[in-house]
């Protein structure tokens, strides 16, 4: 510090949080010393202990005895909070007393250290101490200088001046608040970060959790090969886990039964319903039941379990391959499209959706579902996509969709349909996407 200038008045940057001019001493003069000497004199050395809360711990990191005893003077003469000043006179001596695990509450450095000089004398100290505030005490008349400082890992920076006993000890105090403010920012952010990956675990392993709730090719294949049925889907929550679901359920003989719903909502909530509307279809199940018998079952026992505006829309239907019929039921689907040698059509999808009516009624329907026929089940993310022109896929939309597949190849496959709706609207899709196509197969 020695060889810093005298008596530099600065004015402290912008959002520094302390307004006005600050100082303080510069090189004391040969009086000036003499005068600090003579008044410290009597007084005891200055030692670290372990102070209460009314005290703080202060490293002096200064090479020159004269400012290093107007520091300690003016500290001393600071009546609220007291300071316990340790004095060290270089660089390394102030490293080995952070390492060795003293208890410091704020160090004051001098940027002019016979073993460092300059910024690189921040960032090093920032280092050994990387959660104790450093006030650097400097002589130089620079604020790009003093940004820089603060830039490297400092708290406040002081201007040596006369002033010390108004300066040093609101420096201090400042350069606490503002270390104690960085801290606690900083575990928030930690905090939040953990929190984020927590979060994502848990997405990860409901998503996984939902996904294996659909059915396995190589439990339900050998079923669906015995009665002559093909089966393609596809299935992506929107948000990683959504309120979109399809199965199939074994009726025995020469029938199977397939089940598409989608929930309100998005995310872990409307996936907590799936699971609830899941482990419901597997305790009422019955192949003996008609879908719309089933339907009405299931919305009686959702309606208790669900929030304040939550439901579920959903299609159930068998086909039964000995008589060659589809039966189904709806309660407020998007309306399936079936398609067979006279071309395509929607089916009546109408119903109040689960979990809104205190008595629901569902009608039971059929139609001839012979071997070559095709019937597609979708969610309303289909539908209710937007083009990029801003208006509504809409049910004219898929209509166009389906007409131009059976154009091409005769077919609907499901592959082609998400590839087509994906040049058609605008993605990426902002809801549950579930598309499933049951084929009876001929020969």
């Amino acid at each position: 510090m020695g060889r810093d200038t005298n008596d530099i008045p600065v004015r402290r940057p912008a959002g520094s949080g302390v307004g006005g001019l600050i100082r303080l001493p510069g090189r004391a003069t040969g009086w000036q010393t003499d005068q600090i000497l003579r008044q410290t004199a009597h007084m005891p050395q200055l030692s670290v202990g372990r102070p209460d809360k009314s005290v703080l711990r202060v490293l002096l990191v200064e090479d020159e005895p004269g400012d290093a005893k107007l520091v300690e003077f003016a500290l001393r003469m600071s009546s609220a909070p007291s300071f316990v000043v340790t004095h060290v006179t270089s660089l390394a001596s102030a490293v080995s007393h952070m390492r060795d695990g003293s208890e410091v509450d704020v160090i004051l450095l001098d940027l002019s250290l016979p073993d460092s000089a300059g910024i690189a004398t921040v960032s090093r100290m920032q280092a050994a101490a990387p959660r104790t505030p450093i006030v650097i005490m400097t002589g130089m008349d620079d604020p790009r200088f003093a940004s820089h400082a603060l830039e490297a890992g400092a708290q406040d920076y002081l201007i040596k001046s006369d002033d010390p006993e108004r300066t040093v000890g609101r420096a201090i105090r400042y350069a606490i608040t503002r270390m104690t403010g960085q801290l606690e920012r900083q575990a928030l952010l930690e905090s939040i970060a953990e929190q984020q990956r927590r979060l994502v675990e848990e997405v990860t392993v409901a998503r996984a959790m939902q996904f294996d709730l659909l059915p396995r090719p190589e439990r339900v294949d050998p079923r669906l090969a015995e009665l002559g049925i093909e089966v393609e889907s596809f299935f992506e929550p929107s948000s990683g886990i959504g309120g979109d679901l399809w199965g199939c359920l074994d009726c025995g003989a020469g029938r199977m039964s397939f089940y598409s719903f989608d929930f309100t909502g998005h995310g872990i909530g409307a996936a907590l319903n799936v699971f609830r509307l899941h482990a419901l279809i597997s305790d009422h199940w019955d192949p003996k039941l008609s879908p719309g018998f089933m339907l009405e079952m299931l919305g009686l026992a959702l309606r208790g379990l669900l929030g304040r505006g939550q439901f579920a829309t959903m299609f159930l239907c068998t086909v039964d391959c000995e008589r060659g019929v589809v039966e189904w039921a709806s309660a407020g689907a998007p309306a399936p499209i079936i398609l067979d040698g006279d071309g395509f059509r929607f089916l009546d999808a109408s119903g109040v959706p689960l979990g809104l009516s205190k008595a629901p009624e569902y009608r039971d329907h059929s139609e001839p579902f012979p071997p070559g026929a095709s019937l597609l089940i979708y969610s309303d993310a289909i539908t209710d996509s937007p083009t990029p022109d801003g208006d509504i896929f809409g049910e004219a939309g898929l209509t166009g969709l389906v007409g131009d597949m059976l154009a091409r190849s005769g077919e609907m496959r499901v592959e082609h349909l998400i590839d087509g709706l994906y040049q058609r609207v605008r993605t990426p899709v902002e809801d549950d996407l579930t598309a499933i196509c049951i084929r009876r197969l001929e020969g």
